[in-house]
């Protein structure tokens, strides 16, 4: 009944928006980072963006979860260069004008370059490198790495984000991170594998070095295409990919589908990413994921199903901006960065490999007529692990923002985000691991407190 409840309040909110359609061109993700205009793009054309970052999160220091500014989660407040993406795309002439490509590298501060101790610091990281090949009517062909077909929060350019920071359900559900699946025996000398102290030993569990990050991306082959009839847009795109995110093997591997739909109001008003119009749209990703829980020197995977799904609706005219989704996971929930519950040793009653999570936001942005200012609010709520005995627990999250628009390709952003968030099982009394491990996350999660940011993002 309470995930029926869920349901019926995206679909309430699917409708409401549908409402507007006659006052209202949304965006199609599909088509802007998958083509370029027929006849109009260049053979290159060098793009990017910088978004140098500063925030202060106000929670209880002793705190179980992490409440520490990412990646490297250290600080409570930091400054630090969130994202720096240089690419380059546009058309195969003079060979072929109907095959083009999109190249993209990010050089900032993030989970993509900088795991933490949970992994390797790199300087850059390829995060999208993709050919697609419209020579097909009806079924464009792209290949290689980008961006999966899937939430629009997630999908939309970030260059378009109206907050700083993600939803819970968008940060904790779909943004994958893969454990290395072995807890390794040190040999002896510091530095050697990260978490090895001096004399040797084995690595913590919660010290083993992750894998790779998923940042919404997979290496595989996509057909998709959009058609337009009566005033509408549709998109449709069918992937397959290695399920893996931003790296192409490790004991995570897995085939993984990405099923998308999408249908437009096209309407008049607004340009490209920032266009008009009412969207609504539906998503699904289905696949394995191969674990390994055995905390020991030996690779011993074991597959469990990772399921997630979603749909919402996007609407913007005018001044403003009104926007929905639901989402629901099953298989593979993930339990924190600081403690890497889905596959590296510990306590096999604090995975959760099987569960399930559900979660939704809905979101509202006013632009101020004849100023600069832009004012957003957003309310997310994450249900995590709802069907464990053990790990339940709930998310909520009012963001308010504030963002001035120097100029087309300049911005501030501030957030203020209050969260509320709490454990819902009982600490169980069954050992003293568990009771231990209930505990911390009782008081862990009841220790969250507010968060600002502030941001800037220059495109280029």
């Amino acid at each position: 009944m309470k995930n029926y409840k869920k349901v019926a309040l995206a679909a309430t909110v699917t409708a409401m928006l549908g409402g507007f359609a006659s006052t209202a061109n949304a965006v199609n993700w599909l088509m802007l980072q998958g083509t370029e205009r027929d006849g109009q793009a260049p053979r290159a054309k060098v793009w990017g963006f910088l978004q140098p970052t500063y925030q202060n999160d106000t929670s209880k220091s002793t705190a179980a979860e992490p409440t520490r500014i990412g990646p490297n989660l250290e600080k409570q407040s930091q400054f630090q260069l969130q994202r720096a993406r240089i690419g380059v795309r546009g058309l195969a002439m003079p060979l072929d004008s109907n095959v083009n490509y999109f190249f993209l590298a990010e050089f900032g501060q993030n989970a993509i370059t900088d795991g933490g101790i949970y992994g390797q610091k790199e300087a850059v990281k390829l995060t999208d490198a993709s050919v697609t090949l419209n020579h097909i009517p009806g079924a464009r062909i792209r290949m290689g790495l980008f961006k999966t077909p899937g939430p629009e929060e997630i999908f939309q350019g970030v260059i378009t984000f109206d907050y700083i920071n993600m939803t819970d359900v968008s940060n904790q559900m779909m943004m994958e991170r893969f454990p290395n699946g072995v807890n390794p025996t040190c040999t002896g000398a510091t530095g050697t594998i990260p978490g090895c102290a001096s004399g040797g030993g084995t690595i913590a569990a919660n010290e083993a070095s992750w894998g790779s990050f998923g940042a919404a991306r997979d290496i595989g082959i996509q057909v998709f295409d959009s058609f337009k009839s009566n005033g509408w847009d549709h998109s449709y795109a069918v992937m397959l990919g290695n399920g893996n995110g931003l790296d192409t093997g490790g004991i995570a591997d897995a085939d993984e589908t990405y099923l998308y739909w999408s249908s437009e109001k096209m309407m008049e008003g607004g340009k490209g990413p920032w266009a008009h119009g009412l969207k609504m749209f539906v998503w699904s990703h289905a696949g394995k994921r191969k674990v390994d829980l055995s905390d020991d020197d030996t690779i011993n995977p074991v597959s469990h199903d990772r399921t997630r799904a979603g749909i919402g609706a996007r609407y913007r005219s005018g001044n403003w901006r009104i926007a929905g989704e639901y989402m629901k996971g099953k298989g593979m929930i993930f339990q924190g960065p600081e403690k890497p519950n889905m596959g590296i040793g510990a306590l096999a009653a604090t995975q959760d490999l099987d569960g399930e999570a559900d979660g939704y936001y809905l979101d509202v942005g006013y632009y101020v007529p004849g100023t600069k200012w832009e004012l957003d609010a957003r309310y997310d709520v994450y249900n995590r692990s709802t069907t464990h005995d053990l790990l339940t627990a709930e998310f909520n999250t009012l963001t308010l923002g504030v963002q001035y628009h120097l100029n087309r390709k300049a911005r501030l952003t501030l957030n203020y985000a209050t969260r509320d968030a709490s454990a819902k099982d009982p600490i169980s009394t069954a050992s003293v691991p568990l009771t231990n491990m209930t505990t911390a996350l009782h008081s862990g999660l009841s220790g969250i407190e507010d968060r600002i940011s502030l941001q800037a993002t220059i495109l280029f």
